[in-house]
């Protein structure tokens, strides 16, 4: 495929992904953004401005424009199925956000439809593309761990309120739940990615104890891997206000010969911003240099739909379902108090 690869944007309510994501898009060589759309126009409202990116009011129209060759959804969770399915239909590859969707069914019948339309499915995992991460996996698989008996993660963060974020975050069947669905897929996907190895038991609590939400803000998870050994999973929006970051991601991995800590954080500096509203406060700040994980990700979407194939380090849609299964189960895990066995 030598001419520019069209990309279009199909739901935009995961604003500050949509944002990232058109931003890598815009500047990438090779690729031209074709359109934008979301029935709330408020959704794009940030894209168009600051990219001058095309909105597109029909849907339809977009998806069927021979000029689009692969679509992302940054839609609401529950809308994912509708989307993922029309853009299938359609012939078009798909990179969809996290989690992939609010049911293992709705998420199966996603794989299902793209694999029958012959188009790829890719999920937003955006950890996969951390340097730290991809050394992590090659030390694990290479064995210079030895055999992994633990694995400690997290991916803590601010809850996703109003006006900064739309509503539908925090809505129960909008979002699927909480910061348990929200956070935990990332960390889950992680430990599959780096390890190799699949969860076969989950055990959880949940709560709605910190912001006052209408969901789960505050969760752990206790796992256990097909290899025999055992994880824990924080997932929870826990970073206070005012707080120099805004959210981590980290993981531990414990070994029979030694040991391997990751921790984003570790290639930022801090600053003290003067602040420019609510998109970039005023503070301590902690920032990042580290490679851009949100444009290595797209830049590999990319490659697999030119090579026709997925190209690693990218999540596949089963990949997707994998990490929803572990969420549901912890959610069915702390409704009913016992330990959920996945299949």
């Amino acid at each position: 495929m030598s001419r520019q690869l069209g990309i279009a944007v199909l739901g935009a309510a995961h604003m500050p992904h949509a944002w990232a994501y058109v931003r890598a898009f815009t500047s990438m060589e090779g690729v031209r953004l074709v359109g934008v759309h979301d029935v709330d126009r408020e959704h794009t409202r940030w894209i168009e401005r600051d990219f001058a990116a095309p909105y597109a009011g029909d849907a339809d129209v977009l998806l069927g424009s021979p000029d689009v060759d692969a679509v992302v959804v940054c839609s609401a969770n529950a809308d994912h199925r509708d989307h993922v399915e029309r853009a299938a239909a359609a012939g078009k590859h798909v990179l969809c956000e996290k989690p992939l969707a609010t049911t293992v069914e709705d998420a199966e019948a996603m794989v299902a439809c793209c694999e029958a339309a012959g188009v790829q499915l890719h999920v937003a995992f955006v950890a996969r593309f951390l340097p730290l991460v991809a050394r992590a996996r090659a030390a694990v698989r290479q064995g210079r761990i030895g055999e992994l008996v633990g694995v400690v993660g997290g991916n803590r963060g601010r809850p996703p309120l109003p006006p900064g974020h739309p509503a539908w975050i925090t809505d129960p069947v909008a979002a699927g739940g909480g910061a348990l669905i929200d956070h935990s897929v990332h960390v889950t996907d992680a430990v599959r990615h780096v390890t190799g190895s699949e969860v076969t038991h989950v055990s959880a609590e949940a709560g709605a104890l910190l912001w006052g939400c209408d969901v789960d803000d505050t969760a752990v998870l206790t796992l256990r891997l097909d290899n025999g050994a055992v994880g824990s999973v924080d997932p929870s929006w826990s970073v206070p206000a005012g707080n120099p970051w805004d959210h981590d991601f980290y993981l531990r991995l414990v070994g029979a010969e030694g040991s391997l800590d990751l921790w984003d954080g570790a290639e930022a500096v801090h600053v003290v911003a003067a602040g420019v509203g609510e998109r970039s406060p005023a503070g301590l700040r902690h920032e990042s240099f580290a490679e851009d994980a949100d444009r290595a990700m797209l830049e590999a979407f990319v490659a697999s739909v030119r090579a026709g194939t997925l190209l690693e380090p990218c999540a596949s849609g089963v990949d997707g379902v994998r990490a929803l299964e572990v969420a549901v189960a912890g959610y069915r895990s702390a409704r009913l108090g016992q330990v959920v066995e996945l299949r």
